[in-house]
């Protein structure tokens, strides 16, 4: 038991007072004359024993009534949790969530109509002196600072329903950034919400005993749904005139196995459908293939069109987007005459798709790196430290990079490029005659061009070839590896951007490189997969941003319309990096268009969080226990929305419970008591 006032509690030595007054009884006693008190000594004692027992009794309950009339004004009350209660006003903050999931039937209508009703009913029960803060999935900006009574009111009345999903974490830490900075010494919170499973992640929350926190959950009439959690491409790039093999995840949390029917559109023409059986409380990674004529801007919307409950609707839409080049710019430094013409010029050139261009290694136009999608540096003798520089630059920002060494190679320059890139160091020139044994099938770049290789095929050789020696921390694919173990051609991560390496020379002296089919078909997809990785939607409220490479735009050109809404996004650019910031004006999941200068240049999907999707919850015996196994308890209590209707279990609530009453109804008995002792003693 804790008290609100315990300076009250001083006034106890007001006890001595009875006591001082019982023990020395200041009565003045008259003397009377028998003449005869032998009848009267057994009277006497009597009498006395009497007397002595009323007075005992009297100080007891006198005492009793002080002591109980102290505590009556310290007000006496057993805590919720492990806060003390104090004098003065509160601060409450109060977390109403408005996620989609909150769109759903509950007990007694939609849940976000519930718990603005409650939160409404939760203020209604404070005093007006008190201050309130709100939170919802927004984390709007004004919104951080408390209000008074009817400021509460009127923000919980204008609360709507957000497509924005937060972390049950975030939300608490939020409400701790304004309680923290009250000077109010009683600090509570309430959480409204259907605490589903996905979000509600009490594990990740600091435990704070200066707050008390209230969870109220929510009940779901139905937690069903069919939804489409993401997509992907097989391959990672997109070509024209193709057929791509779109792979999607759809999740049944239904009680049965169902099937479902999926529709592709991709810019407005229907792509056709199929049908899946979606294991129950489970997913599935269906495909969907199709192939689209022409490049250009693609915009896709795949969607469940048929599924067993046709009332449950929530996220089986999928927005999506991308760009099927219509020219691949590459950049060759090259010291070899005939490579405008023949050797790489030859095999590059022969694809419409690839726009080349020649520089020397001694007059490289630097201003035109980010300009490229691919940069090959074809048989030059010596990297100089400039070019070390820029293609460490080119690679850094997303571009690609193909190094095929020259026939006389000064090791110690590309070693330095090598060290710089992280991508090994060239030990000598191993001139014995080696071939290729192994192909990486499972690389993308091979994926469409083998299916198998046949123990008898006729692979490249190497009759010479700078053995290359990669360091176990460098993040490698062997593309083609020669029979002593040796690389052959090699692809490394670096940073945004992809280095592929050859060990060998072009020169025949070296042997058949550009002359084997194998290496020929390479070279040619790592030129087609150079072109920009594209990212192919966005998450609304997670991604607030996107990048573009060797675009230059401005924005009082630029403009993104979609959803309705149409806006100037933020730009920034560096090294050939555009950065367009949207600041969370967002909203709708559909596929958004970027223009400038009036022409369409690029679009986006964005769709809204699939952490949503999943509409499980946690029951109130479920929020208890984990708030008992992550050591929750002594500062949360999980609080049934119907309590809150009840004024005097909202009182216990909001203060714990009360005991002051009780103790004014002992003093009452303690002076009634003394008045029956003095009429029974008359």
């Amino acid at each position: 038991m804790k008290f609100l006032y315990p300076e009250f509690l001083y006034a106890l030595f007001a006890i001595a007072i009875p006591i001082i007054i019982h023990l020395f009884n200041f009565r003045k006693f008259k003397k009377v004359f028998y003449s005869d008190i032998s009848l009267l000594k057994e009277l006497k004692i009597e009498t006395k024993s009497r007397a002595r027992l009323k007075h005992w009794l009297i100080l007891i309950c006198r005492i009793l009534a002080i002591g109980f009339l102290v505590c009556a004004f310290a007000q006496p009350y057993i805590p919720l949790d492990s806060q003390l209660l104090k004098a003065g006003s509160k601060v409450v903050s109060m977390y109403v969530d408005n996620s989609f999931s909150t769109d759903a039937m509950g007990n007694n209508g939609y849940i976000l109509q519930q718990e603005k009703e409650q939160a409404l009913s939760i203020v209604d029960r404070y005093e007006s002196a008190d201050r309130f803060h709100l939170v919802t999935n927004d984390f709007a900006g004004h919104l951080q600072r408390t209000f008074s009574k009817e400021e509460m009111h009127h923000l919980i009345d204008e609360v709507q329903l957000s497509s924005v999903t937060r972390m049950l974490s975030e939300v608490v830490l939020r409400q701790k950034d304004v309680l923290s900075n009250s000077l109010s010494p009683n600090k509570q919170a309430y959480l409204l919400s259907d605490f589903q499973t996905s979000t509600s992640d009490f594990q990740n929350i600091i435990p704070d005993t200066g707050i008390s926190v209230r969870v109220i959950p929510f009940e779901k009439l139905n937690e069903s749904n069919f939804y489409i959690d993401s997509i992907w491409f097989k391959t990672p790039h997109r070509q024209n005139d193709e057929e791509e093999t779109l792979m999607a995840r759809i999740f049944n949390l239904s009680e049965k196995d169902a099937e479902v029917r999926i529709e592709l559109d991709i810019n407005g023409k229907n792509q056709g459908f199929n049908n899946y059986i979606i294991p129950s409380y489970n997913f599935e990674d269906c495909e969907f293939n199709y192939t689209v004529y022409g490049n250009g801007i693609k915009e896709g919307v795949l969607r469940l069109a048929d599924y067993p409950d046709p009332e449950v609707d929530f996220d089986d839409i999928f927005y999506f987007s991308y760009t099927i080049a219509k020219k691949i710019d590459i950049l060759v430094i090259s010291d070899i005459v005939t490579d405008t013409s023949n050797g790489i010029g030859a095999i590059l050139g022969s694809v419409p798709t690839f726009n080349l261009n020649f520089n020397k290694s001694n007059a490289i136009n630097y201003s035109s790196f980010s300009d490229n999608n691919l940069v090959i540096v074809h048989g030059v003798p010596s990297i100089s430290s400039g070019l070390n520089a820029e293609l460490g630059k080119f690679a850094g920002n997303g571009g690609n990079v193909l190094i095929i060494p020259s026939e006389k190679t000064e090791i110690n320059s590309y070693n330095k490029l090598f060290s710089d890139l992280q991508i090994g160091s060239i030990v000598k020139k191993d001139t014995n005659d080696v071939k290729v044994k192994d192909i990486n099938l499972f690389h993308p770049i091979f994926s469409d061009i083998f299916e198998k290789i046949p123990s008898n095929v006729d692979l490249p050789i190497a009759t010479t070839h700078y053995k290359i020696i990669i360091p176990t921390r460098s993040k490698f694919s062997y593309l083609m590896r020669l029979q002593n173990g040796d690389p052959y051609l090699t692809e490394h991560n670096y940073q945004d951007g992809k280095i592929y390496v050859s060990s060998v020379s072009t020169s025949e002296s070296f042997g058949n490189f550009l002359k084997h089919a194998t290496v020929l078909a390479c070279v040619m997809r790592i030129g087609e997969f150079s072109q920009e990785n594209q990212q192919l939607y966005g998450v609304i409220g997670n991604d607030n941003s996107i990048e573009l490479r060797n675009k230059k735009i401005r924005s009082e050109n630029t403009s993104i319309s979609g959803g309705g809404i149409e806006f100037i996004p933020q730009i920034n650019s560096h090294r050939g990096i555009t950065t367009l910031l949207f600041h969370e004006q967002i909203q709708e999941a559909d596929n958004y268009r970027l223009f400038n200068d009036d022409t369409h240049i690029r679009s986006f999907g964005w769709n809204y969080n699939r952490n949503e999707s999943d509409t499980r919850t946690l029951s109130s015996l479920e929020i208890k226990q984990l708030l008992i196994d992550h050591k929750l308890d002594q500062s949360y209590n999980v609080i049934q929305a119907d309590t809150i209707d009840d004024i005097g279990k909202f009182n216990n609530l909001s203060d714990g419970e009360k005991y002051w009453k009780w103790f004014i109804i002992l003093v009452l008995l303690a002076l009634a008591l003394e008045i029956l002792i003095y009429r029974i003693f008359k």
